[in-house]
């Protein structure tokens, strides 16, 4: 599982300030943490919104005192991967082009080659399918609606690994729908 936190919505623009990551061993049964980092990125200029620093609830001050710059994230991120064979292994997540869209630039600013799978699974993808043949209820697909659907505790949200946490469970009731 993969997800971040940012300072907006745009790649471009914004800044990613954290990455979670989750190694689980997961399937229709069981859903195990087998391993996780959270990393946190300093920047020069962060260029937040303030909707975006409202939903994570980050306080920029005290960010910067655990935080590292864009390479050395990039490098503990690879570590992770390579540490847990992930570069074999499709990533995880919820709307995971917007993590990815940023991981990419975040690995751009890191000056550093990423070593993710070029792989991945969406949760909010197998949920909207799932949709599709009604066997979930209509709605929107966010995280939050989601959880809450299979009675998913949301409170800790908008933490990367925290919302690493509640789309591994996600995920695993969704393993458990799929056919």
């Amino acid at each position: 599982m993969i997800d971040t936190e940012t300072t907006g919505l745009s790649p471009r623009t914004n800044k990613t300030l954290t990455v979670g990551m989750l190694l689980v061993d997961v399937n229709k049964k069981s859903l195990e943490i087998l391993d996780s980092n959270h990393i946190f990125i300093k920047h020069n200029n962060y260029n937040p919104t303030p909707k975006a620093m409202s939903v994570n609830k980050i306080n920029i001050d005290e960010h910067n005192k655990i935080a590292v710059p864009p390479k050395k994230a990039c490098n503990q991120i690879n570590k992770f991967i390579e540490k847990n064979v992930l570069h074999e292994i499709p990533l995880v997540g919820h709307n995971i082009a917007f993590d990815r869209n940023f991981l990419n630039t975040l690995f751009d600013q890191g000056e550093t080659l990423h070593k993710f799978h070029h792989e991945h699974e969406d949760t909010m993808w197998m949920w909207r399918n799932l949709q599709k043949r009604n066997l979930v209820p209509c709605g929107r697909s966010t995280l939050q609606n989601v959880a809450n659907h299979f009675e998913i505790d949301y409170t800790k949200s908008h933490d990367a690994l925290a919302d690493c946490h509640i789309t591994a469970q996600v995920y695993h009731k969704l393993l458990s729908l799929s056919q």
